[in-house]
């Protein structure tokens, strides 16, 4: 579950079994009538029979299932299956299953929610999951003069750097890294321009300037 909502079961990396264990725990403790859930052996608790007002080991219900009529002296529990869009993930004796959790803005489905499962979220491509806000937000764009260093995952945001001496950015991107200084000489160019950390070098030919001497 993700440590910042209840509703956000199972987000991305976020998710903490021992947080929905315990949510349905305190929800089986409120449970009218009931004396106790063994932690040692979940597949049972204990209830007080209304009829005979002894203590009473009942069964719990299967992952999937929820508790439709509590067991009595003389008679077991009785389970049904959770329906659509619910679910349990645990053995329980609740009233009714739990909502599925629905995704939230800029989430995509990772895993559907099914009776013994809740539905997986996770950010969609471009988005992270951002702990401030409790959201997923799009991932920073690395200005000029900067380039990606570490691409943004659905769990962490973008990591820029500055572009080191021999290359540059001249765009903001969330992709892109720093890319190198083409090289006039190669192609037989001279330097009119020399490169920066945001714009590329500058190449120019004598012919260049001596036409452009001839023309004034």
């Amino acid at each position: 579950m993700d440590k910042y909502s209840y509703r956000r079961r199972e987000r991305i990396s976020f998710f903490k079994p021992d947080t929905m264990v315990f949510l349905l725990l305190l929800q089986l403790l409120l449970t009218s009538g009931t004396l106790g859930y063994s932690l040692d052996n979940p597949l049972t608790y204990v209830r007080k029979d209304f009829v005979t007002g002894k203590p009473v080991t009942c069964d719990a219900c299967q992952p999937g299932y929820y508790l439709r009529a509590h067991c009595t002296a003389t008679q077991k529990s009785q389970c049904a299956p959770c329906p659509a869009g619910s679910f349990t993930a645990i053995w329980n004796y609740i009233d009714k299953c739990l909502r599925c959790s629905v995704c939230g803005l800029n989430e995509v489905v990772k895993k559907p929610c099914t009776a013994s499962n809740d539905s997986q979220c996770a950010c969609k491509d471009g988005y992270f999951f951002h702990p401030r806000y409790n959201m997923c937000t799009r991932h920073s764009e690395c200005p000029s003069g900067q380039g990606v260093l570490t691409e943004g995952t659905a769990e962490k945001n973008t990591v820029c750097h500055s572009c080191p001496d021999g290359t540059f950015s001249n765009s903001s991107s969330a992709r892109q890294n720093c890319t190198q200084h083409r090289s006039c000489s190669d192609v037989g160019l001279k330097t009119v321009l020399r490169g920066s950390s945001w714009h590329d070098s500058v190449c120019g030919s004598c012919d260049e300037n001596i036409d452009q001497s001839s023309s004034k």
